[in-house]
């Protein structure tokens, strides 16, 4: 009978382990590993799932398979016999640890989101010492086939980039495990994550980015003029201008200094600015004076703007500002900008596509990467080395055609 309750003993070396059939494909694993110095017996248990539908010899089998696979694992100290916690334990305990070390709440709401929406519902009363490689192995492969729940996927199901966000917070939780002593090896990094598919954001040529340059020359929204200049003259993230107050603005020197980020409270319908992403966006950007005189033409746009409205006006120091004075929202600069690209038939580019061009740029003109890296706030030059190899290949090509070119000349003198 498949509900009846059967045990085998295996037999190790100062060790045995038990492997009991408790119905309907359900199998528990017990491994014993002597006694603790309190005298008690120190003992492993994990539960093994098979197909119930196949015969009680056919599921001993693969439960045996399995036992095998675990206790090895157990000999190798990859499984350890901790306290068992379910992982919706120990996620909440993860974000306490992040909320103490001071984690951004955009990154907390990251985690949280991707947590709530599958992995806690999948995974979330499986006990962490639960969670192996095969656990991980089957819930990537059941996010390739879930369905998407935005209307922009393309397929329905969900993009290589929203699958590997899950496996970087699940791996960022089994690590928080690791460290907290309940397993021993983090189960995602054993397995191959899925493949980001996001296509390449692309960015202007010289020529393109001087024909949007003549089409902002030509607005009439003094804001948004100055918004987009900023974007490409910069290289700075959206969130980082919309952060922007009056006070990080130096017109005398040329220089804004970056310092903050925006981000939209989900729930609250409001923005605020926050700490930048990294250490290294705190920076100090110096701008040409053309530029410069544009910003300058916003603020006077802007004072005359909200004259009117005396003390009423919510955000005095706010760089780009609503038409009731709030803070303009994340996706404001994005609808604008896409409007104008439209508008004015421009090559199709996002706006971050700006900070690319921007960056694309400084490596096209010969600008070292750790300056280039500096300006776009990374804290490591291998970041922008990776996002923009398509410049430095350009360049690199550039540089071997001019040394070609000098030793040609150079051998007919």
């Amino acid at each position: 009978s498949l509900n009846r309750r059967t045990k085998i003993l295996t037999r190790t070396v100062n060790k045995m382990s038990s492997l009991e059939n408790r119905g309907n494909g359900s199998w528990r694993l017990t491994i014993s590993d002597g006694y603790a110095p309190d005298g008690k017996k120190i003992r492993f248990q994990r539960t093994i799932h098979v197909d119930p539908m196949h015969t009680p010899a056919v599921q001993r089998r693969e439960a045996e398979k399995q036992a095998a696979l675990l206790e090895a694992d157990f000999r190798r100290k990859l499984l350890l016999t901790g306290n068992r916690a379910p992982l919706r334990q120990v996620f909440a305990e993860f974000v306490e640890e992040k909320q103490r070390a001071g984690l951004k709440a955009s990154s907390i709401r990251f985690y949280t989101n991707l947590f709530e929406s599958r992995i806690l519902p999948m995974l979330g009363d499986m006990a962490v010492q639960d969670i192996d490689r095969r656990t991980v192995s089957r819930f990537y492969a059941a996010l390739a086939k879930a369905p998407a729940r935005s209307n922009r996927s393309e397929t329905g199901r969900l993009s290589g980039t929203v699958q590997h966000q899950y496996h970087t917070a699940l791996s960022a939780v089994m690590s928080y495990a690791v460290r907290a002593g309940y397993i021993a090896v983090n189960p995602c990094s054993q397995v191959e994550p899925p493949r980001k598919d996001t296509p390449e954001t692309k960015w202007l040529n010289p020529s393109d980015a001087a024909r949007l340059l003549d089409v902002l020359d030509g607005l009439e929204d003094v804001q948004w003029k100055c918004f987009f200049y900023l974007s490409l003259y910069t290289g700075a993230r959206p969130g980082e201008l919309i952060a922007l107050n009056w006070q990080d603005i130096d017109l005398e020197k040329s220089t804004i200094h970056i310092r903050a980020s925006a981000e939209y409270v989900k729930g609250e319908g409001t923005v605020r600015t926050d700490r930048p992403k990294t250490k290294s966006s705190v920076r100090d950007i110096l701008l040409p004076p053309d530029v410069m005189q544009i910003v300058n033409d916003h603020r006077r746009a802007l004072l005359a703007y909200r004259l009117p409205f005396g003390k009423n006006w919510p955000e005095p120091d706010a760089v780009f500002t609503t038409d009731d004075g709030h803070r303009v929202n994340i996706s404001t600069p994005t609808h604008v900008f896409r409007k104008l690209v439209k508008r004015y038939d421009l090559p199709p580019l996002t706006l971050y596509g700006l900070r690319h061009t921007a960056a694309s740029l400084m490596i096209a003109e010969g600008l070292p990467i750790r300056d280039v890296a500096a300006r776009l706030g990374h804290s490591q030059t291998s970041t922008t080395l990776d996002i923009y190899a398509h410049a430095l290949i350009d360049s690199n090509s550039r540089a071997t055609d001019a040394i070609s070119r000098a030793l040609e000349e150079a051998r007919k003198a």
